[in-house]
């Protein structure tokens, strides 16, 4: 079986060390998701940092705006999806998660 990925050498990119504090989870929760094509992580991709990680504790308000490899990465959704899950299932029922496409980073980023 002869397998097509959409982006064959994709960068992947060191990490650092986190250490986090209890306010402070930005990636925390969401960094170690694997991407579906590969055997690497969001982060080590960059599809996810640090900085694309918004969080106010007080309106109790999760935002995650996510970079794809590929302008035409076919597994976009998928990737949204996998973010929203993990941060529905490790977060609190009182926070809203809001998961985005960055702007001019896919073909579909509107969808």
């Amino acid at each position: 079986m002869v397998s097509r990925l959409s982006n064959e050498k994709p960068i992947v990119y060191e990490t650092k060390e986190h250490h986090v504090l209890l306010l402070d989870f930005q990636l925390h929760h969401i960094r170690n998701i694997k991407d579906p094509e590969r055997p690497s992580s969001l982060e080590h991709l960059k599809v996810l940092t640090k900085d694309s990680v918004e969080v106010d504790d007080d309106k109790s308000y999760v935002r995650v705006t996510f970079t794809p490899t590929m302008k035409l990465c076919g597994i976009t959704t998928l990737i949204g999806l996998c973010v929203r899950v993990k941060l529905m299932r490790n977060l609190p029922g009182r926070y809203k998660v809001d998961i985005r496409v960055a702007p001019g980073t896919h073909a579909t980023e509107a969808a």
